[in-house]
């Protein structure tokens, strides 16, 4: 029991770190950011998205976000909101004809879903993926 409730105080130590406790209670860190794990939109229409640190995914955050994917021309070929419950996206289709990628979280915040707390980022987060056009689908 003794060395849960260590490695319980260790993982709190590490993410109180991470954050800063604004004077109302609520929660800051201004140093997230989108990050793709992986992109196969346009084989097999997947890609797989967290919200990194220092260009490592944080496993427990998420937010919900819009996906815009464009074409060689700059047109819009595909739009949708996802709600973040999942950081994977599988589209009903594979968009062969992608080229770029816009993401923009719907809120200044990001939520950790251990402790449920908003965590803000001061701005929303963005990622725009260019997809490398030498890879055939």
């Amino acid at each position: 029991m003794k060395k849960y409730l260590l490695l319980l105080f260790s993982v709190l130590s590490v993410a109180s770190v991470a954050q800063t406790r604004l004077a109302d209670g609520s929660w800051e860190d201004k140093d997230v950011a989108l990050g793709m794990i992986s992109e196969s939109v346009r084989v097999d229409g997947r890609l797989t998205l967290c919200i990194a640190k220092e260009d490592q995914c944080i496993d427990n955050l998420t937010i919900g976000f819009t996906v815009r994917v464009f074409d060689a021309a700059g047109k819009e070929i595909w739009n949708s909101v996802w709600s973040g419950k999942t950081m994977g996206i599988q589209f009903s289709k594979p968009l062969p004809t992608a080229a770029r990628i816009d993401i923009l979280a719907a809120g200044d915040f990001v939520i950790n879903r251990t402790t449920a707390n908003r965590i803000s980022t001061g701005n929303p987060l963005s990622l725009s993926l260019l997809l490398d056009e030498t890879t055939s689908p």
